[in-house]
């Protein structure tokens, strides 16, 4: 089995630099309190952080996992940390909603993978994604 990462990776570019900021627009509109999300300035998933908000990608793990020799997947695991400013003075308001607004994102969009938020530490959101493109 060939484990390829690069399909996932060319989804994920796509979800978070061309689809997320209609979502991060979305949570601004539905909670209208006056916290605006600013989008990632980020315009590839790889790029270094330099302005702000951005986010930062990682490739945690990846897996390959066989079910009775007939369902074969693999499982990456990657991880986004959020980059506020400092001065952010609702910063765990606001990187809530970056989380609701991706959230949201995986849930509503068709994708060729499957997406499962795993848990987030500090200001990190770690995603856990299987492969069903084969």
């Amino acid at each position: 089995m060939i484990i390829s990462f690069e399909s996932v990776y060319k989804e994920l570019e796509n979800l978070f630099i061309n689809k997320l900021p209609e979502y991060i627009e979305k949570i601004n509109k539905e909670h209208n309190d006056g916290i605006i999300l600013k989008p990632f300035v980020n315009t590839r998933l790889d790029e270094e952080c330099i302005k702000l908000p951005c986010f930062k990608f990682y490739l945690e793990e990846s897996e390959y996992t066989e079910k009775d020799r007939i369902i074969e997947n693999t499982i990456f695991t990657v991880s986004f940390e959020i980059k506020l400013q400092s001065v952010d003075e609702n910063k765990t308001i606001l990187f809530w909603r970056y989380i609701e607004a991706v959230q949201k994102m995986l849930k509503v969009e068709d994708t060729n993978n499957l997406y499962k938020i795993q848990r987030n530490k500090e200001n990190k959101v770690y995603i856990r994604i299987t492969d069903v493109n084969k």
